[in-house]
């Protein structure tokens, strides 16, 4: 164990050294997070959210499969191609795989002016890797409909045998959550209503998945609406056999989607998640080390051991969750029989500094 912290001591002495060579590095696993992020998204997609193979397949006049929408910028380009098919010979329902080029067509689009609100709001660093996160969903998107030689229709048929829109909301909000996730780790995100809920939790310093939840529930209302409207006219072609009730049950399990992503992209995007660390040492020196090493104050009081009698010091700090580790570190080589306390906060109010996204 000593040595792998050796090893990795001496990667980071390295790297401290040569500023370019670690700014590269890290340039290069942000791309390559991005793909990864890009690519769960769009299979997600294909597998659990709208899978175009189950779509038009039925057992005993019953549909094997009913569209979730996903919200966001996915969700608008989802009810706009729900509009589409709303009109009699669209192209939508003529064609085989036509809903995935439309699909990755508007979800580019759409993200055209969110990338301009992510370039002047946010960071340049932070809306081009946000750029090339929509660009390879969309390319995605396409590819995985040519690529696919049955093994997406298994993985789909899989998932509606076993649980049905259940288990591909589950699924699908595992999927969509880590994508977005580890976006938001590289300092990138998965476009659309991620870069504005990050905005404004950056801003705001709070978490980031209920503000997704918030927008995204107009976007199921719409995309309700729009499907049961196109039942009511009796536009569904002949081989979909849905009812408006099937899309009402569409509507809650995409919910149901949706918050669980926000829970799975608020566990991992730890960003905006502030922790209490209390300290009790006898070095009253503990304090100016410890802000030596992270860029927040603390708060020093001056005690007494109940036991000891001894005069100790208790140092109280706020700081991110991603710093917990290198704050606890830095106390107790500072005084390995330091007592050290961490407890979670819900918010924090007033001057906390939070490192800018570039």
């Amino acid at each position: 164990m000593e040595k792998k912290r050796s090893l990795k001591g001496k990667i980071e002495s390295v790297l401290y050294d040569h500023p370019y060579v670690r700014t590269g590095l890290r340039d290069v696993a942000a791309v390559f997070i991005m793909i990864v992020s890009a690519f769960i998204f769009a299979l997600s997609y294909k597998c659990f959210l709208s899978p175009e193979a189950l779509l038009s397949m039925s057992e005993d006049s019953k549909p094997i499969a009913v569209r979730l929408v996903s919200g966001g910028v996915s969700g608008i380009a989802q009810t706009l191609i729900m509009i589409v098919r709303l009109f009699p010979g669209n192209f939508m329902d003529a064609n085989a795989g036509a809903e995935s080029v439309a699909y990755g067509i508007l979800y580019f689009a759409i993200n055209v002016p969110v990338f301009i609100i992510a370039w002047k709001g946010v960071g340049k660093r932070f809306a081009l890797l946000t750029l090339l996160n929509v660009g390879l969903v969309s390319a995605f998107t396409n590819i995985l409909s040519i690529w696919d030689n049955g093994w997406i229709k298994e993985i789909a048929l899989f998932a509606h045998k076993n649980g049905g829109m259940l288990t591909r909301a589950l699924l699908a909000a595992v999927c969509t959550g880590v994508s977005s996730g580890v976006a938001f780790k590289a300092d990138g995100s998965a476009g659309g209503i991620d870069v504005i809920s990050y905005y404004i939790a950056l801003k705001k310093g709070v978490l980031v998945g209920k503000y997704s939840v918030l927008i995204n529930a107009v976007t199921i209302s719409l995309f309700t609406l729009a499907g049961s409207l196109k039942i009511w006219l009796g536009q569904l072609p002949e081989n979909e056999y849905i009812d408006g009730m099937q899309y009402i049950s569409a509507a809650f399990f995409s919910t149901a989607y949706l918050i669980m992503t926000a829970f799975v992209i608020d566990r991992i995007n730890l960003r905006n998640k502030k922790v209490r660390i209390t300290a009790v040492s006898e070095n009253m020196d503990l304090g100016k080390i410890i802000i030596a090493n992270i860029p927040h104050g603390a708060t020093i009081i001056h005690g007494q051991g109940a036991f000891s009698g001894r005069e100790k010091g208790v140092f109280e700090f706020v700081v991110s969750s991603y710093e917990v580790k290198t704050t606890v570190k830095a106390i107790l080589e500072t005084d390995p029989k330091a007592f050290v306390q961490v407890e979670e906060l819900k918010q924090v109010y007033g001057r906390f500094f939070t490192p800018p996204v570039k």
